[in-house]
């Protein structure tokens, strides 16, 4: 074949030309399809790892309101346990200034005075002088709390049925059982007074040691049992201070229960306002953004999204109120209403311990108070008018700062146990929020 002939058949539309270009065209075609195929399961392959980051890294919101849930009582025991065993030292202290006569004892009663009168106690008996009767109270409320649970679980029946029948009927069922709520006062009474004697005796010259061992304290419990009988020599003497007791206790509890009441709705408000105008903390402030994002999302989504965040909204409230986020409130709203509380109450407070620890022979001398208003007129004439009813009031202003301390430290507690809670691993982390919108951009 001549050159002239074989450039011929190398020239444009020659058969061997077209041969050539349709096996090329056939095999990018074939080379663009593998690589179409590779990139759908290369696509797939993220979409599949995103998914596994942002859902099973994030616990269930049932694990995580659980968990919530157990680390809020397992803080409010503790904060409760540690109020009751830090304060207790400065209580006992109070009460015994509280329950010896003393000439214008408010200007002794310093703060300080408070201070050098505890460590005294430590030195002349240890740590257990500062618990004298530690235990008594928690079981004189253990004891109290079953009574009125059990009490309530048969009365209420009864009440609800009295009522169906007639007005007055279910008004006589709810004053009986109102009687009844108060007979558990007639063992309890005996208790604390014991208890009140435990804190008071000293070997000085205001007091004497009374209780020596249990069996001293068992002995003078049954006698005080016994002069509930109206024809005991110690009734009268008895009563005097039992019927104002239980009067205070019946008062100061409604009360606690008014200003806690109004505490954790102020509390509860004010929480919602902030919440509401946006001067929330960071954790509040990571949830508005997450909201922004599903807002924005929205516009291009319709409603299923809208949906989606009224649900995201309901589960962050629905965590919101597990007790972790709630035990600081309430423990804050009950210690607060228990200062006031006991702060309105102090001067009866006074006066009834007065007649609690007469005739018992703690005193080293014995007081002759008539009845509770008798107590009041010569408290007033014989030991400095009014500032008299405040005896041991710096060592009320210890326990005042003990409980701010003891609020401080449960609310770093919680602080530390949120920030805890809230490492990676939980569904606030910034990897998984990350992740949920690559997935989204992917899909």
């Amino acid at each position: 074949m001549t050159l002239s002939a074989y450039l011929g058949l190398l020239s444009l539309g020659s058969t061997i030309q077209t041969r050539y270009n349709a096996e090329c065209q056939q095999e990018e075609q074939q080379e663009l399809d593998a690589l179409r195929v590779m990139a759908q399961h290369i696509s797939a392959a993220e979409i599949d790892t995103v998914s596994a980051v942002s859902t099973h890294h994030a616990p269930s919101e049932r694990r995580v309101e659980v968990r919530e849930n157990i680390t809020g009582v397992v803080l409010a025991i503790g904060t409760m346990v540690a109020n009751y065993s830090l304060c207790f030292p400065i209580v006992a202290a109070r009460h015994r200034l509280q329950a010896i006569p003393t000439l214008h004892s408010y200007e002794r009663d310093t703060p300080l005075y408070g201070i050098h009168t505890i460590l005294y106690t430590y030195r002349q008996g240890g740590i257990r002088r500062l618990y004298p009767g530690f235990g008594l109270g928690l079981i004189g409320q253990t004891l109290s709390a079953t009574y009125e649970s059990g009490l309530n679980q048969v009365m209420s029946p009864m009440i609800a049925s009295a009522n169906k029948t007639s007005t007055l009927l279910g008004s006589l069922t709810a004053l009986l059982a109102k009687g009844l709520a108060l007979l558990i006062n007639i063992p309890l009474y005996p208790l604390y007074r014991n208890a009140l004697i435990l804190r008071v005796q000293q070997a000085s010259s205001s007091s004497q040691l009374v209780i020596h061992d249990p069996h001293d304290f068992i002995r003078l419990y049954k006698q005080d049992v016994r002069a509930f009988w109206p024809g005991n020599v110690h009734h009268r003497q008895l009563m005097h201070g039992f019927i104002p007791s239980c009067v205070l206790n019946l008062i100061t509890e409604k009360l606690l229960i008014y200003i806690y009441r109004h505490l954790f709705q102020s509390f509860s408000s004010n929480s919602t306002t902030t919440t509401a105008t946006g001067t929330i903390d960071s954790n509040s402030n990571e949830n508005l953004t997450a909201a922004a994002t599903a807002n924005a999302s929205s516009l291009g989504a319709g409603q299923n999204t809208s949906s989606a965040s009224l649900a995201s909204a309901h589960t962050k409230k629905k965590r919101e109120s597990t007790v972790l986020h709630t035990f600081y409130p309430e423990i804050a709203c009950g210690v607060i209403s228990s200062i006031i509380t006991r702060a309105l109450s102090y001067p009866v407070e006074t006066v009834i311990y007065k007649l609690m620890v007469q005739d018992t022979g703690v005193l080293a001398v014995n007081t002759n108070y008539k009845g509770f208003l008798d107590c009041v007129k010569r408290t007033w004439y014989e030991e400095g008018g009014w500032k008299a009813f405040y005896p041991g009031w710096g060592i009320g202003v210890l326990e005042i700062g003990m409980g701010y301390l003891i609020l401080e430290a449960s609310w770093w507690a919680y602080r530390a146990t949120q920030w805890k809670l809230q490492v990676p691993g939980t569904s606030d982390t910034r990897a998984v929020r990350k992740a949920r919108k690559l997935r989204e951009r992917l899909l």
